[in-house]
């Protein structure tokens, strides 16, 4: 018999699809469960038989996949969470940035430096940004609305103070936008009291579910296609299934919330939600071919980015989106005790329902929205995800 408490679920990623690397170093993922199983499809034969008796069942294909739900952490570049966070994204990540001594300029909505080179140090329109260690009334985080080599302009609901000490820093987390880089995984379920595991290769991040709501944990559920798996019977020594593989525990780190949510704005302004929660997709399938079972590759479809928005009912802003098939945009950030998380934006996202239905008496009004986002003609992405350090 083998506990639910003994499981330990790993990550590494493959150079060559559907090829565990040599020596594995494999990142342990801190899982709230796991439901990766073989996915075999049959056909049954038609043949008759006079005495009545199925001639037989054929096995035709055989792949993988199922699901990794997570509590939502901050996660390093180099540990499991992040593998697959990039993975959902199909993108690689452009590292952070900091610039040192710039001023916020009085009267306005910009960050500004003499000899600061913004552009061609990456910050672009669409960024979100942290402003530290200056004036406590011009510090926070900012979407950027205009870029230049010595100047910010970022959205905000006043002008800035004005801090011109020059003790402010700027921040741009590091940055995922959905892109074209596919990745491959292998993930290894091993079940440590039994000294046994299984292995998915071919493995890549179909979908991931990301629910941010009031009183409730953040949490993400990860949706997982294999191409394959492969019974490990017995260790090569205590815990290790693979001859040379390595685990890595994941940081140790606060769980993410609701109450950690310094900002979310919808539209330019402050928004006031209940719930958000939004499926990114890859449309992943597997390939096969005749004479080999099995998925041979992945196709990677297209990128998807929806789901629902709950919001306390205070003006028609949403409604009025809808009916007039107008878009607008998202973006909330969810941090630690550390100050230490994630920035998600959704630079053009479009309605395909909406409604403030009223279910009884001694209830809140709510809207409920079905949210999908598109790419941004300016951005030129579906949605952006930074991860603060």
């Amino acid at each position: 018999m083998s506990d639910s408490n003994r499981i330990r679920v790993s990550i590494v990623e493959e150079s060559t699809f559907g090829v565990t690397p040599a020596t594995p170093a494999f990142q342990v993922l801190a899982t709230t469960g796991v439901s990766l199983r073989d996915r075999i499809g049959y056909q049954q034969s038609r043949t008759i038989n006079n005495d009545r008796n199925l001639q037989d069942i054929i096995r035709l294909s055989k792949s993988g996949g199922g699901g990794i739900p997570m509590e939502l952490t901050y996660s390093p570049t180099t540990e499991g969470l992040e593998l697959m966070i990039r993975g959902a994204f199909a993108a690689t990540e452009t590292a952070a940035f900091t610039e040192l001594g710039v001023t916020t300029v009085a009267g306005t909505k910009t960050i500004s430096k003499s000899g600061a080179e913004f552009v061609t140090d990456g910050i672009e329109v669409g960024d979100i940004v942290k402003t530290t260690e200056g004036l406590a009334a011009d510090l926070g985080y900012f979407k950027v609305t205009a870029v230049a080599e010595e100047l910010i302009t970022v959205e905000a609901d006043a002008n800035f103070t004005g801090d011109a000490t020059g003790d402010m820093s700027v921040t741009r987390g590091a940055r995922l936008k959905n892109g074209t880089t596919q990745k491959y995984y292998t993930i290894e379920v091993a079940y440590l009291d039994n000294q046994k595991a299984r292995l998915f290769t071919g493995c890549v991040i179909d979908s991931m579910d990301l629910t941010v709501a009031d009183e409730a944990i953040t949490t993400a559920n990860f949706s997982i296609q294999a191409a394959s798996s492969t019974f490990v019977n017995s260790a090569v020594s205590t815990d290790v299934f693979i001859t040379g593989a390595t685990y890595t525990d994941p940081t140790v780190a606060p769980v993410l919330d609701s109450i950690g949510i310094p900002e979310i704005r919808s539209g330019g302004a402050a928004y006031v939600a209940k719930s958000i929660n939004m499926a990114f997709s890859n449309n992943a399938s597997p390939r096969t071919q005749i004479g080999a079972l099995g998925a041979q590759s992945m196709r990677f479809g297209e990128f998807g980015a929806s789901g629902r928005i709950t919001a306390y009912l205070e003006d028609f802003t949403a409604l009025e989106a809808y009916a007039g098939n107008t878009s607008t945009d998202i973006w909330f950030v969810a941090e630690d005790e550390n100050a230490k998380g994630y920035s998600l934006s959704l630079p053009q996202v479009k309605f395909s329902d909406a409604g403030a239905d009223v279910s009884g008496s001694n209830t809140d009004v709510l809207v409920d929205l079905a949210a999908t986002a598109i790419k941004d003609p300016v951005e030129l992405c579906t949605a952006r995800l930074q991860r603060w350090d």
